[in-house]
Formats: structure tokens, sequence, C-alpha cells
């Protein structure tokens, strides 16, 4: 049983069987899935590799207390926690599908994303193509722990890989407008490296369905979450956002703050 009232500002915790346990006022408006490893098999780095169980991960969407569902509802968002349990892929750590953003319609941006670390150790591993999404152009990789908060900037594909000998629990704002893109990972086997374990903690293989491979950059915790967005490692996101939920405005308007976001891959 993993507590998480403390770290995410919400009444609930992970049982055992790796699914989210609310306590009112807490409720979930949003579905449940749980991610099969035969959709993960794919983007596999060894295609072959034999099941460790039927499902790999699990995303509990629509989380929120029960006087905030009007207001995360009229700014369209939603609060999603997603629980990445600590096994291996073959020769991978356990990771999440990964996607793209659809541009939103007249602009050249797709909706950003805001996610928190609420147990465990998570690597972010994002990747910029060109609008044609045939050319690597920037390969970001941020390493977050418990309570650390990471922004995904506009027009990057991302995946969380647990790097974890625990489960990973993160949760994410979201624009609810959004729209997942999968086609582009699934058709190349993934994303431009695979995160492999070694002696040092983990390395970064060569997808070798990409033509060019970009150096990896080590983004840190800090420089994804610049003050001008309003939020600090030491409250929750869901009590800052719900004291003040202009501060996600970027979710839903990446135009209007462009300048503020660059700087997280700058």
């Amino acid at each position: 049983m993993i507590n998480l009232e403390q770290i995410s500002g919400l009444p609930m915790e992970v049982d055992d069987q790796y699914r989210i346990k609310l306590h009112p006022p807490a409720l979930q408006t949003g579905p449940l899935f749980f991610r099969k490893f035969s959709e993960m098999q794919p983007v596999l780095m060894d295609q072959t590799t034999k099941p460790p169980q039927p499902e790999t991960y699990s995303v509990f969407r629509g989380i929120q207390l029960a006087d905030d569902v009007y207001k995360i509802k009229d700014n369209r968002l939603s609060y999603d926690v997603t629980i990445i349990p600590s096994l291996m892929l073959g020769v991978e750590f356990n990771k999440t599908l990964g996607h793209y953003h659809e541009k939103i319609t007249g602009t050249q941006y797709a909706h950003p994303e805001m996610y928190e670390v609420l147990s465990g150790k998570a690597l972010f591993f994002l990747q910029k193509m060109d609008p044609e999404l045939k050319n690597l152009i920037t390969i970001l990789a941020i390493e977050a722990e418990t309570g650390h908060k990471v922004i995904y900037p506009p027009n990057y594909a991302h995946i969380i890989v647990n790097i974890g000998n625990q489960p990973l629990v993160t949760a994410n704002w979201i624009s609810t407008d959004y729209k997942p893109m999968y086609e582009p990972i699934r058709d190349r086997q993934g994303m431009a490296y695979y995160v492999v374990p070694d002696k040092h903690g983990y390395k970064f293989e060569k997808n070798p369905k990409y033509s060019e491979h970009p150096v990896v950059r080590m983004v840190t915790v800090e420089d994804t979450i610049s003050k001008q967005f309003g939020f600090t490692l030491q409250e929750p996101m869901y009590v800052t956002a719900m004291r003040d939920s202009m501060l996600l405005e970027f979710l839903n308007n990446p135009k209007k703050y462009a300048v503020q976001l660059s700087t997280i891959a700058s």
C-alpha cells in the first residue's frame, strides 16, 4: 500500500494490485484503462519478448475532489494518475507506450502537459521531430523522483520509464481537448532510443528505425518548472492549481505562453 495523500493533496492510495483507492471526498469522473502487453509489443526493442504479465501499466483519469469538479470541467482539464510497476519488458525498463499530441487547430502548437511524481523514480524521455515527423530535432531526458514536477513542451513525443525498483506513480494535468497520436511512435518501433539497465543504472540504446540520433540532453527538474509557471517542488500541483486554476492556462493556450514554454527545452 502506498499512501499518496500528503504528496498529492488528495485522499488516495495505491493498493497491492496497483489500483487507486480513493477516499471521500475524492472521486473519479473519467475512465480507467490498462495497457496490455500486446499493445506494447510493437514499440519494444525486442519484439520477441515474452509478457511479464498481461498488463504493464494503468491510467486513472479524472481524479478530483468533489468540490473541484465544476472548476476542473469549466477549465477543460483532467487530473490523471498513472501506475507503472517495476518490471522488465525484455531488456528494457517498463515504460509507457508513447505518443505525440495533435496540433491545436489554427496554430503550430500541440497541447503541453504537466507531470508530478507521486512515488518512485522516473525518467521522462521526450523527442521532437520536424513538422512532417520525418527528422529528429531534439531529445530530452529528465530524471525525477517523488515530489518533482515536469512540464512537457508543445510538439514533443513522450514516454515515462520506471527506472526504479518500486512502482512508479505519476499524476498529470492535461487539457481535455488534447488528441494523442500513437502511430508515429508505433510505426518506428518506439522512440529514438530505448532505456536499458547498465552498471551505472541505465543507458540509451539507439533505435535503428530512426535515421538520425541526436545526443540525449539531460535536463534537470528545476529547469522544467520555472517560477514563471507558479508551481514549486514543495506543494502538490493539484493543490496549487485548485487555488489558482489560471496557472494551468498554458495547457489550453500554449501559443500565449510560447516564450515561457520554449525555455524548458532551451
